[in-house]
């Protein structure tokens, strides 16, 4: 049984040791030492692994034991290749004490290419960052690939799972910001919205001024929701200020005030979208033509011009469209002279 084998082994461990404390005379010499040392692994009784140099022995477990107390040493990230030569074992040998540590998942140990590292080094990682982040402000992952010599996707998965932990910044297109840089940016991103007076196209005041597209939109997303940034926010496209809005409307108001008429291509010039729906919605009561809108009373002017032209005292002739005081399309004046129940149309049957 099992109990055989052992029972042999500690027999032989037990005459080595003796032998070992007899005198000079009796000791064992190298040669002696080897041979008993192959019988003992060609017989299942012995497992040892060989130093390079072929004068040591150590079992698995001690090499197991050493492998790890190289990757404490270097701080938690090693070259497996650097190791046969520290450790004076071949690197088959390494690599199946590698995948011990591995299978035993101790300290988040992992390969990253040809490197072992574990987690306490990226916690360390990643406490330089930040207070690298201190100084700066800001820092890029591609930046911080090439300090560590790592790729920017494996950066990006280390730097993510610490934020708010070990790394208080927001990371933003590749670029990680502290709070402190996130408020003075957000605070000039403000200051640009504020300034302005029409529909402008945000990657393009993202471009002028030099901010970082990423955290220039996260901005204009928070100030539009906050009602700091008051207006017409769409997508990542555009922004219309309110201010522009209240002017707009102003302008359109006097406008149709003074000449009781406008077109709606005057109101596309001022980016109003729809501007027939526009103007029923806002100012209602007034007659939509084909180009344009007017005033009842501008019409009712025109109604009492036609009515007195071809009344008896009248020439019985009358060109519509110059009893108007604005100049209108001729759709417009058919549009009008169509119109059911209208006085124009009325005016003209009669």
């Amino acid at each position: 049984g099992a109990a055989a084998p052992m029972e042999e082994l500690l027999a032989l461990q037990a005459e080595l040791a003796k032998v070992q404390e007899a005198p000079s005379a009796f000791k064992l010499s190298e040669p002696n030492i080897v041979e008993i040392v192959s019988t003992l692994c060609e017989a299942g009784l012995l497992e040892v692994l060989f130093t390079t140099n072929g004068k040591e022995y150590l079992t698995p477990t001690q090499l197991r034991n050493e492998v790890e107390d190289e990757i404490v040493a270097h701080g938690g990230r090693i070259n497996v290749v650097e190791l046969p030569t520290i450790l004076n074992v071949d690197l088959p040998h390494v690599e199946r004490a590698v995948e011990s540590l591995f299978r035993e998942g101790r300290d988040g140990l992992q390969r990253v290419g040809g490197e072992l590292i574990t987690d306490y080094y990226l916690d360390s990682l990643a406490e330089e960052v930040e207070a690298s982040l201190r100084g700066s402000g800001r820092i890029t992952l591609s930046e911080l690939a090439v300090q560590y010599t790592l790729s920017t996707d494996f950066i990006r998965n280390v730097i993510e799972a610490r934020l708010g932990s070990l790394i208080h910044a927001r990371l933003s297109s590749g670029t990680l910001f502290t709070p402190a840089y996130v408020a003075r940016h957000t605070a000039r991103v403000r200051g640009v919205l504020s300034a302005l007076t029409r529909p402008v196209s945000l990657p393009a005041v993202a471009k002028t001024h030099g901010f970082n597209e990423g955290l220039f939109f996260d901005a204009v997303t928070e100030l539009h929701a906050s009602g700091r940034a008051p207006g017409v926010l769409l997508a990542k496209n555009s922004f219309t200020p309110a201010v522009h809005k209240a002017t707009q409307a102003s302008t359109v108001a006097s406008f149709l005030d003074q000449n009781g008429v406008v077109s709606y291509s005057a109101l596309a010039k001022m980016n109003v979208r729809d501007p027939r729906a526009y103007l029923e919605s806002e100012h209602p009561g007034g007659i939509a033509l084909p180009t344009c809108y007017i005033k009842p009373a501008l019409v009712a002017s025109a109604e009492a011009a036609v009515e007195e032209a071809l009344g008896g005292t009248g020439p019985g002739l009358v060109d519509v469209r110059g009893c108007f005081d604005c100049t209108l399309a001729e759709e417009d004046v058919t549009a009008l002279c169509q119109r059911p129940g209208g006085g124009v149309a009325g005016a003209l049957a009669g």
